[in-house]
Order: structure tokens, then sequence, then C-alpha cells
């Protein structure tokens, strides 16, 4: 290698460069390359590329890209969009597949593309977005980086790994960190779950399969969680394992078993001691020893003391490290044998006492720290020391106020504060104490939020909940806990603008609180109320699967507790709704939300009893009983005109006009949808209520009859907004709701790239919110879309699955899928197959009164039968003629086109070019818009073949 090469690799390897695909970008230079080639990019895009590689697998908002991009400027979203849309087209984003950047909506843009430098062995392919959960990358390391560097070369070799170290060595930060470092090389694909929060030992699997929104089967999700996870590349973190160790240990083995993509990253103070298992025991930051000659320079070569020092001044106390106390500190963070926390703890006190003064307190209770060191576990010894040196500086009206405050799950307000600590002391009393423990650093106040929200790091609320449980008042502060936000749910409840955002800042205590209530020592009738009361911000949050988790146990303690029948009707509404929603179409699902009804029936609660008919109708349309699915909107219907209630009746009209779209009644469908889009403030009305419903449906249930009906613009126009505007709303599960009745509008329009881009978004939403039944429709439509692009194999394969998993749901319109997939067939060649699938479909759906799709069902069936080996052309004609003949009834020319055009081509097959003109160009001229969409462009085509005279009256269209 000649000179100039060996400075050239060295500089390769110094500099700052990112490979991702055919691309190598060089920041100093700033250039990109494709395959060797510059790649032109304005200066602005190569600024947003290059922050959104850097960042590659996390979320960067868009108000920083916009600061990084324009510093100091005043600019517009609208110009951000700009530039990342030309940088989509010049990385040739979406082509083939390969994915670089994904919108975050609501949040910003996302790298999600494996990055790799020119030193680094290549990462994973891409694979589509995933955003992380991962907690914020810790923003002051200490002495950590070779650790983190070990871990996850040992986390790549091995895959599965448990960091062990005793109690505030710095577990859980170390291996956030490592984690970040990682998230290229797992393309984002990164899943923390924290257990910490978690007492009950039993929940392990229900918590870690809730996390990612999976539905337990049975009483044991372990089985859902290593299905979702049989078949992924991604790296799960269980973090704070050992005081659930039995229960973390069992779910870690068999999802190590199942998975063998999974890599697995676990904390714990000992080892779970199961297959796969690798450790790594993370040592203490290194500390000066005992009679090292320590100068305030020297001193801070030490990780440990470097840590005390920052730590000391974070607060904007007065310590410095001078020459002087070089040596006391050393030998202070020697003493606390370099564990990070202890160090912490002790530093909090050094601008109050002095480093001599700690080291002396520190000589004073060495019988306190290390008292019963010989028989004392490893990981209890040296952190339960700091932790009990700092308890013992407080007087008893700090200490008892400590314990009661250790009851809140993460932080807590001032006033949630105030509520439970305050047993017997006044509210002066209360606040002077709250900031004595703030004072003492025993206490974390965070001042940007607002309000101002306290937090006890989770060592010190371990410590201090021992000693709440030692006093005998841990049941009682507890049962304050769960009544306090039983109250702050019931407060928000109450408020005709209910807004959920408080509940959700605190849902870490609510959860706490519902896991106490259902406890051996708890109280059912508050966890009853609780469970209830809690139903909105499960549904919120899309949490279905924890929400039934709940409802369920609280069922079950109703009767006990004599529970109150509004309490009843929320719970029997909320575990139906849950499971339709998660697809679980069954007796138990009906039996609940009938159940409900008839409460609502009983005390003439007319708004409750809308709901419920609401949820019925959907169970009846996922189970495909389209004509129960009519009468039980009828039935709404009489119940809304009896109450006088506009907004009740125009839900119902919603309910009515979607289900005369599955039984082929387009224009009766069309005046139910208008009629309820009338009402005004029915946005308002729906805004938060439990059964998710909103008058979007209603307009892309318009949209789609426009469409049939002959306005393909019209319906598209009104599509698009709609599913913007259910974007924007940021809720998972209205987004899976509506977009599959979007998804026919996009598809018939031909606009693909619309389709692929929400259906993707739409698989991993339903994926992550175990909306099982969407999810597989999604799988479906995305199948659909690939047969679309000509990718047969892949499409085949992915829509026969969905439709088999679908139909051992006993989800009923799965008849409408069986459609496309026997054209899916016939592309094929497999001519006989298509022509039974597309028979079965037909019978199937005339069973079952499913005649939405009718029409292009007999269209199949005949292009089917022209492409037998041995067609069938009379047969083929005859089923055409039927499918005219029905879209004319119907009054769907959407349809009447799709069919008049496969005729129009058998005719002219058969010499019969004016017949075929003379059928199809009635219909073409029905239509006033939409010449650019698929089937009025091919229509023109044909007409003209068919007549070239006649053809230009049609062309000018």
């Amino acid at each position: 290698m000649t000179a100039a090469a060996c400075h050239s690799a060295q500089d390769e390897s110094v500099r700052e460069i990112f490979l991702f695909g055919p691309f190598r970008l060089d920041p100093s230079q700033r250039r990109i390359e494709r395959d060797g080639s510059a790649l032109q990019l304005s200066g602005r895009a190569f600024d947003i590329l290059l922050a959104l590689v850097r960042q590659a697998g996390n979320v960067v908002s868009k108000a920083d890209l916009i600061a990084k991009t324009w510093p100091g400027a005043d600019v517009e979203e609208n110009s951000l969009r700009v530039h990342i849309a030309a940088l989509r087209k010049a990385l040739g984003d979406g082509n083939g597949g390969v994915r670089y950047l994904s919108t975050v909506s609501g949040q910003g843009y996302c790298f999600v593309a494996a990055v790799s430098r020119p030193d680094q062995r290549p990462s994973a392919p891409a694979s589509p977005a995933y955003v992380h959960n991962l907690p914020a990358h810790p923003r002051q390391m200490v002495g950590r980086e070779q650790a983190i560097r070990d871990i996850s070369e040992k986390l790549r070799a091995q895959r599965f790994v448990t960091v062990v170290g005793p109690g505030g060595i710095g577990k859980t930060t170390i291996v956030v960190s490592a984690s970040h470092a990682l998230l290229a090389e797992f393309n984002g694909h990164v899943h923390f779950v924290g257990l910490g929060e978690t007492e009950d030992a039993a929940l392990v699997p229900a918590i870690v399969a809730s996390s990612f929104g999976l539905h337990a089967r049975s009483n044991d999700p372990t089985y859902s969680l290593a299905t979702f996870l049989r078949d992924r590349r991604m790296l799960l973190i269980l973090d704070c394992c050992e005081h659930v160790i039995e229960a973390a240990a069992a779910l870690a083995e068999r999802l190590y078993q199942a998975a063998p993509d999974l890599h697995i990253l676990a904390t714990s103070r000992e080892l779970l001691r199961v297959e796969g298992e690798f450790t790594y025991r993370l040592p203490p930051l290194p500390s000066p020893p005992e009679r090292a000659v320590l100068t305030a320079a020297n001193a801070l070569a030490y990780p440990s003391v470097k840590l005390f020092v920052e730590r000391a001044t974070a607060g904007g106390g007065e310590f410095a490290l001078t020459d002087t106390n070089a040596s006391d500190v050393g030998n202070l963070c020697r003493r606390l044998d370099g564990i990070p926390l202890a160090i912490e703890l002790t530093a909090g006190h050094a601008s109050t006492y002095g480093a001599r003064a700690m080291a002396q307190l520190l000589d004073q209770h060495l019988n306190l720290l290390w008292e019963g060191r010989r028989t004392a576990l490893p990981r209890h010894r040296t952190l339960r020391a700091t932790i009990e040196w700092s308890y013992n500086l407080l007087s008893e009206p700090e200490r008892a106020v400590l314990g009661r405050l250790s009851v809140f799950v993460g932080s807590t307000t001032l006033d949630a504060a105030r509520s439970i600590a305050a047993v017997t002391e006044d509210d002066d009393t209360i606040l002077a104490i709250i900031d004595s423990l703030v004072a003492k650093s025993m206490l974390a106040l965070n001042t940007g939020s607002q309000p101002p929200r306290y937090r006890l790091a989770d060592s010190t609320r371990a410590y201090a909940q021992e000693k709440l449980a030692a006093s005998g008042d841990a049941g009682a502060i507890a049962r304050r806990h769960a009544c306090y936000f039983l109250g702050l749910l019931e407060k928000i409840g109450d408020k005709s603008d209910r807004d959920l955002t408080v509940a959700v800042e605190e849902f870490g205590n609510i959860r706490a609180a519902l896991t106490w209530c259902f406890s051996d020592q708890g109280d059912r009738r508050v966890g009853v109320a609780l469970a209830a009361a809690s139903i909105p911000l499960f549904f919120k949050l899309s949490l279905l699967a924890e929400c039934e988790l709940w409802v369920t146990r609280a069922i079950d303690a109703f009767d006990q507790t004599n529970g109150s029948i509004r309490h009843g009707l929320a719970l029997h509404t909320a575990l139906g709704a849950a499971r339709v929603l998660t697809g679980q179409l069954d007796e138990l699902a009906a039996n609940h939300l009938n159940r409900a009804l008839k409460l609502t029936e009983e005390f003439g609660d007319i708004a409750g009893q809308i709901r419920l008919i609401d949820q019925l109708h959907l169970l009846q349309l996922f189970a495909g009983k389209y004509d129960d699915a009519l009468g039980t909107a009828q039935r709404g219907e009489a119940i809304a005109l009896a109450s006088n209630d506009s907004i009740a009746v125009a839900r119902m009209r919603l309910l009515l006009g979607v289900s005369c779209q599955y039984l082929g009644k387009f224009g009766a469908s069309r005046s139910y949808l208008e009629a309820a889009l009338l009402q005004p403030g029915l946005e308002e009305q729906y805004h938060g209520r439990l059964t998710l419903e909103y008058p979007k449906r209603a307009q892309i249930s318009l949209a789609r009859v426009l469409w049939l009906q002959g306005y393909p613009d019209q319906a598209a126009q009104v599509v698009r907004r709609a599913i913007s505007d259910v974007i924007a709303a940021n809720h998972p599960i209205m987004f899976c709701r509506a977009l599959p009745w979007a998804f026919g509008v996009f598809f018939w329009n031909g606009d693909l790239e619309d389709c692929e881009d929400h259906v993707d978004r739409f698989i991993a939403e339903a994926r992550r919110y175990n909306l099982a039944i969407l999810q597989m429709v999604g799988e479906a439509m995305k199948g659909i879309t690939l047969l679309a692009r000509n990718e047969t194999g892949t499409g085949l394969a992915m829509l026969r699955g969905a439709i088999e998993q679908l139909q051992s749901k006993s989800f009923g319109a799965v008849v409408g899928l069986r459609m496309p997939l026997a054209e899916g067939l016939a592309a094929a060649g497999q001519s006989e197959q298509a022509l039974d699938t597309i028979d079965q479909a037909i019978a199937q759906a005339r069973h079952r009164n499913f005649m939405m799709d009718m029409p292009d069902m007999l269209r199949t069936r005949a292009e089917v039968l022209m492409q037998l080996g041995d067609p069938d052309l009379a047969q083929a004609e005859l089923s055409l003629v039927q499918a005219l003949d029905l879209a004319r009834d119907q009054e769907a020319p959407g349809y009447e086109l799709r069919a008049a055009i496969a005729l129009a081509r058998l005719w002219q097959g058969h010499r019969r070019d004016q017949e075929a003109h003379d059928m199809l160009a009635p219909v073409y001229r029905r239509f006033t818009e939409g010449f650019h969409t698929r089937s009025l462009v091919t229509a023109r085509g044909l007409l003209a073949e068919l007549s070239p005279a006649r053809s230009c009256s049609f062309a000018a269209k």
C-alpha cells in the first residue's frame, strides 16, 4: 500500500463517516455518494440528513431539525417538509421497499435504515420503522465507556446477557446507554421493560406482554409473547429483575428458546440462572488507593472522584475540589466502594458538611454501614448502608413522611404528596418536611414539569418502603394512595370536557394502586371503583389487553363488594368492547355487552344503550352477521328517536349507513350517512368516548359510496382529508378502525403509494396494541397492494395467510378478501384453484347476504373463467351480465364500469366491437369526474380501440 493510500485509510478510520445502503456520507467534506458517485443535495437537505443519520433509530423532533438547519431563523414546518420530500426523492426512499426516512406523526422524523461506520461490521438489513421506547440517553456517563463496549460485544456474540451488580452500581444507566448505542444495529427494534414498579411476580409476563400491546391467551401471556417475538430480530431489555427473579427468569428462558433472533439484555442483583444466559458483572467505578497522594488534578483521573464532584456541584452547591480536600474526597469514594448511587447520595451533602466532616461522619457511622456484613447478601451491603446513613440524618417526622412517599411510583405532584403524607400533621408542617427532604437530596424536585413533580430515587424508595412496612402503616397508606387516584379519575370523569392528560402522567401510580387493591392485602371495593374509573385512561393509551386484565379482576370481585350498578355497567361495557377490538369475537364478548345493555335498560340510560348498540353492531359486522347488524342499528335508531337525542340519532344513522353498504344498498347508505353528517356538533360529542367512534368513519363510509356511485375524485378528497385528520389525532385504535374502509378508495383509484404508506403504519400500530383482527386485515391489505405491484409470490402468500388467520377467528368479512385472492391465484397461473376460491366466496357472500362486493365478485369469476385452460366463455359472459345488472340495481356505476370493461373485452375478442362499444359507452358517459383514475383511463382506451372513428369525443374527456 502506498503512503497516500495508508494516509487515506487512516483518515477514513478517524473521520466521521456513515454508511447505509449504497450510500457513503462524509460530514467533513459535506459529500454523499451512491455507489461511489456523488449525489447532489442542497445544503439544507444535507444538514437535515446528517442530523437524522447521527441519531439513526431515534425520533428527531421537527423543532430540533429546524433549529439545526436554520439556526436563529423563524422558519415554518412547511420548509422542513419540502427538504424532507427532496431527501426522500434523492435517496430513492420507498423504491423496491427500501426505507430510509419515517415520519412519526406528531413528533418528527426518524432515520430507519441500518447505519454503520467503515471500521464496523455491516449492520442488519433495513426493516420497517420501529419507534423504540428506551428511556432518554443518560447525559452524563462517568467511567463507563469500556463497560458499554464490552456489554455490546458480549450481547452480539452471546445473544443473552445479564448485567449483575449491587443496587446503585448503575446497571440501568449502563444498559440504557448500551441500548442507545445498539439502536442502529437493531434498526430501532429495541424494547425496554422496567420491572422495578412490579410488585407481583405473577404479573411479569402480563406486564411484558402489555408493554407490546399483546393479549394473554388463557391465564398465561407467555405464549403470545413467544409467538410475537419468534421471527423478529429485536433487543429486549428486562430491567430490575431481582425482586421478581423467578418469574423473570422463567420468561426470559422461554423467550430465548422460542425466538432465535431475539437478543435479551437483563439487569439484576443476582443471576437469573437459566439457559443461554451470559453474565457481565458490572465493576465499581475505580477509586484512588488508600495511601495515594492526591491533588485536585490527579484525583479527577479517577471516575469515582469525577462523579462525586459533578454531583456535588450539580445543584448549584458551593463545593469545589481543591488540593486540600482531594484526599478526603478520594477517601470517601473508596469507602463507598465506588458505587455510583452511594457516591451521589453522599455528594449531595458535600456543600453542607464539607469533605472532611463527611469522612468523619462516615467513620462514626461505620457500625451502621457494615452491620451484618458477614451474613448479609452482597447486593444489599454497601447501598443499604449508604441509604441507611442518609436516612438516619433525618428527623422522625421526616422519616415518617419519606416512608409514606415511598408508596408513589415514579414522580408525583405536590398535591398528591400532601394528600397521602399528611396523616396527622397539618399542611404547613407537611410542606416544610417535603422541602427539607428535597434540600437533603432524599427527594428530587423536577421544576421543569408543570406542575413541578417530586420523585424518590428507586433505591431510596425501596429502603423507605421497608421502613413503612415495619411501622405497620403500609396498608393504610396504600389505601390512601388508591383512594386519592380514584378521586382524581372520578373528578376528571365528571367534567364535560374531560381531558385525560393529567391521568396519563399518573399512569404508573394508577397501575400500582390497582395492583395493591387486588392483592391479598388490598381493598377490593376500592379496586372495583378504581378499575371502572380507569377504563377511559386504558382506552386513551390503547392498552386494551391490560384494561381487560384489570376489568376482569374487578368483575370477579364485583359481587363480593356489592359494587354499584354504575360500576358494573362500565366494567361489562369495557370488557365487551376490549374483546371485540382485540379480535375476540366470541360469546363472552357478546354476553358482557348484552349484560351491560340490560343494565342500561333497567335504569333508562339512553346514552349507555346507544354506546352498547354501537359495540354490538361492530361485533356483528366482524362476525359477518350483516342482517343482524342492520336490525341492531334499526333498534338503536328507534331508541334514539324516542329520546329526541339528535346526536344519538346521527350516530345510529351512521350505523344504518354502514349496514346498508354491507348489504349492497348504496343509495340508502348514502342517505343515512349524509343525514348523520348534517348534525352539527357531532365531532365534539364523539370526542373521547369509550366507543372510539367519530365522524371520520361516517366521512370515510360516505367516500366509499361516492366512489361506487361514480364520483372517484370527491371520494378521494373526502378520504384523504379524513385519514389525515385521524392521523393528526394520534390515536392508534382510531386509525386502525378507519383505514380498512379508506383502503378501498385508495386502491380503486390506483393510489398504491398512499395504500402502502398507510398500510405499513396500520400493521405496526395494530400489532403494537394487540388489535389482532385488524392486524390480520392489515396484512391482507398489504398482500393486495403487493399483488397490484405484480409481486405475486409474496403478495399471494401474505394474503392467503391473513385469510386463513381471519377465518380461524370467525371473521365474517373475510369473504370479501377471497376475491383479490382469486385474482392473485389466476395471475399466478392457478386458474382452477382461483375458480374454486371465487365460487366459494360468492356462495358464502350470498349465505351471509354480503352483497357489497357481489358485482365485483361476479366480474372476477368471469375473468377467471376466461383464463382457464379450456375457457368457459359462455359462463363468463353470463357472470358479467349478472354483474352489470346487479351493479345497476345497487346504483353502483363504479362496479358497473369495471364489469362493462371486462364484458367489452370479451366481446372484442369475438369481433363484436360495435356491441361492446355501445354497451360500454353509456356507462362511461355517466361519469363527470375521475378521468385520470385507473378504470376510466382503461375504459377510454378500450372505447378508442372499439370504434376509432368515434373515439375523439371520449379522448376529449
